[in-house]
């Protein structure tokens, strides 16, 4: 097990991380997710022992890797690191590749152990240069794999990848950690790459770990703004509470629609995915004036009355053969998933 405890790290006046907590399980992939300069580069690289710590402490299975008075070198945590670009020698065949860093007897053997495990067997003698993107990715999995380390850490290594091959590439790393039994810590701004990826999530915002969870917990419960906003389809409404219920642009909701039911009375921002949005025809509804398909949802709009105001939302593709364009419909959200923000006062 990996444990991050109470890490604080600073460049100059400017806080990067600030007193970030968690523990990341052996054979699990623990996903750092977070805006660009949100800090999550800046553990990966406290973890590997590429910064010294300079407040807290990092473990690995009861021993200190990093802490203001111990700095674990690099090359003795038993880590490996998958940088976003492979990071491949360019002078080096890709076997070379792979057998860099092992001192062991049958170094080449092994590489060509992890190149068969990859997929690549047969591209043991050529360069980088001649590899596609996805393949130099591979390279520098079986790489950061061969030596057997602890700790894998990835730093956002798909991220030029086309989405086919990312899934791909996802899918044979995350069997990979299972199969080892290595911790692993993948660091990405895609928040389904995280659902596809991770069997916890840390959610960090301008060096502050927001919350933590498994990826369904967060989807379907978050207790944050920053992280309803992060996942699926958000729709974001202006609404306000009250005793009876919510008073929404597409309509009155029962308090049992909010994933706190108990919050204050008053002006809010609901956020709801577009995927817990249910309509059914409604004789006192507003009317649907558009409805276009754009991937696997709907963009619906609504007007309330002859002369009032229109309002754009997004929904399921599977609506019922009754509602179309002219269709007075109810919008009602699933219970327990519409989060409620207070209103900017701005």
């Amino acid at each position: 097990m990996l444990v991050v405890n109470k890490v604080s790290h600073r460049f100059s006046k400017n806080v990067a991380l600030n007193d970030i907590s968690f523990e990341c399980k052996a054979g699990e992939v623990t996903c750092l997710i977070g805006h660009s300069g949100c800090g999550k580069t800046t553990l990966l690289r406290l973890m590997a022992g590429l910064l010294p710590l300079q407040s807290g402490e990092i473990a690995l299975n009861g021993s200190t890797l990093a802490s203001p008075l111990v700095m674990v070198p690099p090359e003795l945590r038993s880590v490996g690191m998958v940088f976003q670009e492979g990071a491949l020698f360019p002078h080096m065949s890709v076997i070379d590749n792979v057998a860099f860093g092992l001192r062991q007897n049958g170094a080449k053997e092994r590489a060509r152990e992890w190149l068969a495990r990859v997929g690549l067997s047969d591209y043991a003698e050529r360069y980088p240069d001649s590899l596609s993107g996805g393949q130099r990715q591979r390279v520098a999995l079986a790489r950061a794999m061969a030596p057997e380390p602890a700790v894998l850490l990835f730093d956002e290594p798909y991220a030029n990848l086309d989405i086919p091959l990312r899934r791909t590439l996802r899918k044979d790393a995350r069997q990979i950690i299972r199969e080892t039994g290595a911790v692993g810590v993948f660091v990405t701004h895609d928040p389904d790459e995280v659902l596809a990826m991770g069997d916890n999530v840390v959610v960090l915002d301008q060096g502050v770990m927001v919350e933590s969870g498994t990826p369904q917990t967060l989807y379907e419960a978050p207790t944050s703004r920053y992280t309803a906003e992060l996942f699926g389809n958000a729709q974001m409404l202006e609404g306000v509470i009250h005793d009876d219920g919510i008073t929404s642009p597409l309509g009155e909701w029962d308090r049992n629609v909010l994933t706190d039911p108990t919050i204050a009375n008053g002006p809010v921002t609901l956020i709801v995915d577009a995927n817990q949005l249910m309509l059914e025809t409604d004789s006192e509804g507003p009317q649907i004036t558009h409805i276009d398909s754009i991937g696997g949802l709907n963009r619906v709009t609504v007007k309330h009355g002859l002369e009032g105001t229109s309002q754009d939302f997004e929904c399921p593709r599977d609506l019922s053969a009754d509602i179309v364009v002219g269709s007075c419909v109810r919008v009602t959200p699933k219970l327990g998933t519409v989060f409620a923000a207070e209103a900017s006062t701005d």
